[in-house]
């Protein structure tokens, strides 16, 4: 029958001597090839499974074995096996539907149970970020909100809180909506304001203005 195992073919004599004869080569199976394995096939025949491809592996198919690149794992198979892969994208995804415990950050976990306040700036950041926005004193803001999580900081603008200071019409500047910069801010200096409001009988010297001649007349009294 086909794949069983057989004598191989002594030639026409053979002594008790070459019968006996051990050598490895007494016995072949029917299309004998490099890689297949021997097996019991039932309780009185041994016969020949043929080689498997490469990557395959051997599984018990109705009790007898059978070459495979799919084999079946049982829920308590396997339960020590180790298992590498070539590469860290190889091998598929694994689905995992229930599981207790932590996985460590080495193992490519996050090391807690849950997710609520797991990453503390500067402690398991780097670079830069702002932690909070406060009033500078006298600096004309008023911020709301800062060191609130989740809050929406507001900032606004406060003139009040400046500090008072000395008018200096020379050298002192003003802030100014300018119309010629589409409305955009801009400071402007208290003498050039003082200059183009000057006109007709009106200077402007370092930013003070003066009346010039050309008012009305001093009155004649006549006696």
């Amino acid at each position: 029958m086909a794949n069983e195992l057989t004598h191989k073919d002594p030639g026409a004599e053979l002594t008790q001597a070459e019968y006996i004869t051990s050598d490895g080569t007494g016995h072949v199976f029917e299309s004998q090839a490099a890689g297949d394995i021997l097996y019991a096939s039932s309780t009185t025949v041994l016969t020949r499974l043929g080689k498997g491809a490469d990557g395959t592996v051997l599984e018990l198919a109705s009790g007898l074995p059978a070459w495979t690149a799919s084999p079946t794992i049982g829920a308590t198979s396997w339960a020590n096996a180790g298992h590498a892969h070539a590469a860290s994208n190889s091998g598929g995804t694994i689905a995992i539907t229930a599981t207790t415990g932590t996985l460590a950050v080495a193992n490519g976990g996050t090391g807690a149970t849950e997710l609520t306040n797991l990453i503390t700036l500067a402690t398991h950041t780097t670079g830069n970020f702002v932690a909070t926005v406060a009033n500078a004193t006298n600096g004309g803001t008023t911020i709301a909100n800062s060191g609130a999580e989740n809050a929406g900081i507001t900032i606004t603008i406060n003139l009040n809180d400046l500090t008072a200071a000395a008018v200096d019409v020379a050298n002192d500047s003003i802030a100014i909506i300018d119309a010629n910069a589409t409305n955009g801010t801009r400071k402007e200096s208290i003498a050039d304001l003082a200059t183009a409001m000057a006109g007709t009988n009106l200077t402007a010297t370092s930013g003070v203005l003066a009346a010039s001649g050309g008012g009305i007349p001093n009155p004649f009294f006549l006696s």
